[in-house]
């Protein structure tokens, strides 16, 4: 039990030190004001003028005819089409970012030998799970900065934020952290094999796109084994699309036992690796 708490307690140190990192030094800052530019235009140039187009009728009717099979005419039912918009490029765009934003947990550690200071004062699974806890502390601060600003640009349309709204935004939230988890336990694993994040996201790139096509060429010859594909990470994303609300919670177990096993490897290759 003592070891238990004391390994908590090394991760909320390590977590810390990467939210204090993103809020009160000058890289941090950097990464906060590149997030702020880049929504900025997302807003501007994509999610607005979507919006105005879904509000339409016309195009409204005219998407259920081409894909209301699909089910993707549940978009129409978000509150906001702001909303409906951001939940669209969050899942498109930020688990691929997520293996950019997340690939230097352990690396510049690697690099500068610190990381064999760390280990004499703590395990290697606090060092995993603290730095892991951290890249998900501090996405979860660039999407809650992210989704305020898609609120704010919805209660200016409708005239004020409904209780509608707030809900819809929760669930966005709480999806995004879900298809991250995975991903940045990806990354933990890569930046525990490499002294190098650029190093790191090219492998992790390289690996999920050669385990995809073998699995594809795999599931070509052999049909029956299709259901190997949905256990790559990111696979929910296409059933997350189409829905709305709370339901889409149905789809949580996979990611967390993803996040679980990859974690578990990275720790294992920490515990591997000479310092």
């Amino acid at each position: 039990m003592a070891l238990f708490i004391t390994t908590l307690q090394h991760c909320g140190l390590y977590a810390g030190f990467e939210l204090r990192r993103l809020w009160l030094t000058r890289r941090g800052l950097m990464t906060l004001a590149a997030t702020a530019v880049l929504w900025f235009f997302l807003l501007r140039y994509a999610i607005a003028p979507a919006s105005d187009l879904i509000a339409s009728e016309g195009f409204q009717q005219m998407f259920r005819d081409a894909f209301g099979a699909f089910g993707l005419s549940q978009l129409f039912a978000w509150p906001a089409p702001e909303l409906a918009i951001y939940w669209i490029l969050s899942l498109m765009l930020l688990p691929l970012l997520c293996l950019f934003f997340t690939a230097n947990q352990l690396c510049s550690d690697l690099q500068r030998g610190t990381l064999r200071l760390l280990a004499l004062r703590s395990s290697r699974l606090s060092i995993v799970l603290g730095r892991f806890s951290g890249q998900m502390l501090v996405q979860s601060c660039l999407i809650l900065l992210s989704l305020v600003a898609t609120l704010s640009l919805a209660a200016w349309r409708e005239g004020g934020l409904t209780l509608a709204m707030l809900n819809a935004a929760a669930v966005i939230a709480v999806n995004l952290l879900l298809v991250l988890l995975p991903f940045t336990a990806l990354m933990s694993c890569f930046s525990a094999m490499v002294r190098s994040s650029r190093l790191a996201v090219s492998l992790a790139i390289v690996s999920l796109g050669l385990v995809f096509v073998l699995l594809s060429s795999f599931v070509f010859y052999f049909p029956d084994f299709l259901f190997l594909l949905g256990y790559m990470p990111g696979t929910q994303v296409m059933q997350l699309l189409p829905m709305q609300g709370w339901q889409t919670l149905q789809y949580a177990l996979l990611p967390l036992l993803q996040t679980l096993v990859l974690l578990s490897g990275a720790t294992l290759l920490l515990t591997r690796k000479a310092l």
